[in-house]
């Protein structure tokens, strides 16, 4: 078996809580930690390497990585990622009871099993998507993809638990701790709410999808008809779109325009290809549509990348 260095915790304070903030362009090796540790893309993409698959990153995606796992990233360009370490047993101490009483609802529940029921939420299972297809593995990862809303929202208690972690304030421990549930509790709300999507389609139905993406997966540099993939899955095009967007968290098209940006960066890295016809590789003929695209997605220009990459 491969062994894998561990990663140390990161101590900014007295508190089992770190929050991490970092832009880099440099590949992580694969790792592993002792703690826990959610990781939120705010801008970029990489390529996390977790549970035998790989899988594109992009702003948005978050999952979570728990103890003794090995994982890592192959990073292509620069990449905006913050990083949540802790040890939930140390937070599951009386010092808590008169945090987590707010929440508890008056309760007197065993703190510890408080953590351990958010952490079972976001410990992000496989849900059963094929593993032969490439993206689906995000499922495979535990990966949740937040809505631009979710995302400034989470993004908002992370920046608010870092500025606790820099001042250093009376009753600091409090504070993170109590930022920390707060962003487990939306995302286990966000995940369930998606695993309740998913299961109230039909296997059949999730089937079809599934093979959906591997059509879409092979043909990018074709134009997709979505409107003819929902006919060859006895759907109509609306029913197929929310299908599609309750399995993946994404829309048909985007999680097309997801797929042909990470085949670009291939194609802009590894194949020094120009910027026309990177996007011609991948089904778009229109470079400035592409670079327009390319930049919603990334946050910053494919010029931008290939400046910094060749």
């Amino acid at each position: 078996m491969t062994q894998y260095p561990y990663k140390e915790f990161k101590v900014y304070d007295s508190t089992p809580i770190a929050v991490e903030m970092w832009n880099d362009q440099k590949s992580v090796e694969m790792h592993c930690h002792q703690f826990y540790e959610f990781t939120v893309i705010t801008r970029g993409s990489c390529i996390h390497n977790y549970r035998g698959v790989q899988v594109p990153l992009m702003p948005g995606d978050v999952f979570m990585i728990e103890p003794n796992q090995p994982h890592g990233y192959d990073i292509q360009a620069q990449v905006s990622i913050t990083n949540c370490q802790f040890y939930p047993e140390q937070l599951s101490n009386e010092n808590n009871q008169m945090l987590l009483s707010a929440w508890a609802a008056g309760k007197s529940e065993d703190i510890k099993r408080q953590w351990d029921e958010l952490l079972q939420y976001v410990s992000l299972e496989d849900t059963g998507i094929d593993s032969s297809v490439r993206q689906a593995n995000l499922n495979a990862q535990g990966i949740i993809h937040l809505n631009s809303e979710e995302l400034m929202y989470v993004d908002a208690l992370l920046q608010d638990m870092a500025r606790e972690q820099k001042e250093q304030d009376i009753n600091l421990e409090y504070a993170k701790s109590a930022y920390l549930q707060l962003i487990l509790v939306k995302l286990s709300r966000v995940q369930s709410e998606r695993n309740e999507k998913i299961r109230h389609h039909s296997n059949q139905k999730r089937d079809m999808i599934y093979d959906a993406l591997m059509y879409i997966e092979e043909h990018l540099d074709e134009k997709i008809d979505f409107s003819s993939l929902a006919e060859k899955s006895f759907m109509s095009p609306s029913y197929f779109r929310s299908i599609f967007k309750d399995v993946t968290g994404l829309t048909p098209v985007e999680y097309l325009n997801r797929m042909r940006i990470v085949k670009s960066l291939e194609y802009l890295e590894l194949d020094k290809s120009t910027i026309a016809d990177a996007a011609a590789k991948v089904g778009i003929f229109d470079s400035n549509y592409f670079s327009r695209m390319f930049k919603k997605v990334m946050g910053y220009s494919p010029k931008y990348f290939k400046s910094i990459r060749n």
